[in-house]
């Protein structure tokens, strides 16, 4: 019934997912073994497109909404700082995707720093902006419309084979077993269909789809027993 609790649990999870992400690249990008290359590049794709995505339903949806009775105008352009770094980092690794540019890893922790450095502050700046104690203001009525526009603009996400994989590998599910709250068949094509489909880019996730965790290289790999 807490609606506002339930927004800022949402909000707070879908974060960690993203910083998880974000230090799997950090970690990874010097360790990617040349037949990876490609899928390494995929997963940080589909990294900066969930990143994307997440803020694009903020700035068309939520903010829009919260500004009738909060100031949120220090979200907006927190999202305007670090704009020009995510789509410096989409660019190379399209290039590197499309064979323009070869991968350097060194490259992709410059990029993954200059983008980084700005969105982890704001991920953790916004936790408070959207807490239950300002989000009070607003009645429960009031917050489940905001829910119901947010499930509406989402529902192109129910399609996409990649991003309930990702965002199952990067969550600990000790946090929240049963997150994240998606229909059914949302599931079942992201269990069934987008994990299989692009098994090769969850191998530099931190956890799988079971909720174990799991380092890259694989052992294996290394010689390792």
């Amino acid at each position: 019934d807490n609606i506002a609790l339930w927004l800022a649990n949402e909000l707070s999870l879908t974060h960690n997912v993203i910083i998880r992400a974000l230090n799997s690249i950090w970690l990874n990008a010097p360790l990617v073994l040349r037949e990876d290359e490609a899928d390494f590049v995929q997963y940080n794709l589909t990294c900066l497109e969930m990143i994307r995505s997440h803020h694009e339903a903020q700035e068309m949806v939520i903010f829009p909404r919260l500004q009738e009775k909060i100031d949120m105008r220090k979200n907006v352009v927190q999202h305007l700082e670090f704009d020009a770094a995510l789509k410096n980092f989409k660019a190379y690794l399209v290039k590197v995707h499309d064979r323009v540019e070869p991968y350097d890893s060194e490259r992709v922790l410059e990029l993954r720093k200059a983008l980084g450095s700005r969105l982890v502050q704001h991920l953790h700046d916004e936790i408070s902006t959207v807490s239950t104690k300002r989000l009070s203001v607003f009645t429960n009525q009031e917050l489940n419309e905001i829910l119901n526009a947010l499930e509406e603009h989402n529902r192109g996400l129910r399609e996409s084979t990649t991003h309930f994989p990702f965002v199952m590998t990067h969550h600990n599910q000790e946090d929240a077993r049963n997150w994240p709250v998606v229909p059914t068949s949302v599931k079942w094509v992201g269990n069934h269909v987008g994990f299989h489909l692009h098994r090769s880019y969850w191998k530099f996730s931190p956890y799988t789809m079971g909720g174990d965790f799991q380092t890259y290289p694989p052992r294996h790999q290394h010689g390792f027993f």
